[in-house]
C-alpha cells in the first residue's frame, strides 16, 4: 500500500456532531510526488469498496479515528469526504480538537491516502486514472498535495501567536492527557521581551516555535 499526503480544503465542520467535510485529493495537479489524479480516478473504488475503507490517524491501522460517512467522487475538486468522528475515543476527539483549533485561527491540519495504483494513462504516466483506496488518514506532519487544505502550524512565526493558540486550547474539548501535553510544554518556556510580536517588528523565537509544533503531534 502507498501513501500520499495532501493539505485539505475544509468544508464544513459540526462541533456538536463531530464530523468534518474536507478534500482527501485534488483532482488535476502535479502534488510533490510528481503524481497528477485524474477525475473519476476513486470512482470505482468508492463504488466497490466503500464499507472496507477506513479513517485512520497517520496511517497506523491499530488507531482508527471514526467512520467515513460519505465519500464524493464525482466533485469536479477531487475527492470530497464526510467524516464522523467517534467523540467517544480519545484519540479522536483530540484530533478532531486540533482540527477545529487550526480552523479558528485560520492555519491548515492534513490528509493522506493509502492506496495501490490500478491504472496510469498510457501517453502520460504521472496520471493516475484509477485508485484503489484503502484508508485516509487525518495527519500530525506536514502534506504532499498543496490544493487539497485547514494551513499548518508551520505558517505560525510568532510567538504571540503560538500563545494564542494555547491559550485558546484550554477552552475545547481537548482530553486531560492532551491538556498536559500542553502544561509541560508551558513549562519549559521562558519568554523574553521579544515574544510580544505586536510590535512593528516582530521577532521570533524559534525554538519555542518548534517546541509548540511538537506539542500538537500525538
Amino acid at each position: 500500500m502507498l501513501t500520499k499526503q495532501s493539505a485539505f480544503d475544509l468544508k464544513d465542520l459540526d462541533e456538536k456532531t463531530g464530523t468534518v467535510i474536507a478534500f482527501a485529493n485534488a483532482y488535476n495537479n502535479e502534488d510533490s510526488d510528481g503524481d497528477i489524479s485524474a477525475p473519476g480516478s476513486f470512482s470505482k473504488t468508492v463504488s466497490e469498496n466503500a464499507k472496507r475503507i477506513r479513517v485512520l490517524k497517520d496511517h497506523d491501522r491499530r488507531i482508527s479515528l471514526g467512520v467515513p460517512k460519505e465519500m464524493n467522487a464525482s466533485d469536479p475538486y477531487g475527492l470530497l469526504t464526510t467524516t464522523q468522528f467517534n467523540m467517544q475515543k480519545e484519540v479522536a476527539r483530540d484530533m478532531f480538537t486540533d482540527i477545529v483549533l487550526m480552523k479558528e485561527h485560520g492555519l491548515n491540519a492534513e490528509l493522506s491516502i493509502g492506496y495501490d495504483i490500478v491504472g496510469r494513462d498510457e501517453k502520460d504516466t504521472r496520471i493516475i486514472k484509477e485508485y484503489k483506496l484503502w484508508e485516509y488518514s487525518f495527519l500530525t506532519s506536514w502534506a504532499a498535495n498543496e490544493l487539497a487544505t485547514v494551513g499548518d502550524i508551520k505558517n505560525v512565526k510568532s510567538t504571540y501567536g503560538i500563545l494564542e493558540i494555547i491559550e485558546k486550547s484550554y477552552d475545547l474539548n481537548y482530553s486531560d492527557t492532551r491538556l498536559k501535553q500542553i502544561e509541560e510544554i508551558l513549562k519549559t518556556l521562558t519568554l523574553g521581551p521579544s515574544a510580544d510580536t505586536r510590535a512593528d517588528k516582530p521577532e521570533y523565537d524559534t525554538d519555542l516555535i518548534e517546541k509548540i509544533k511538537n506539542s500538537f503531534k500525538l
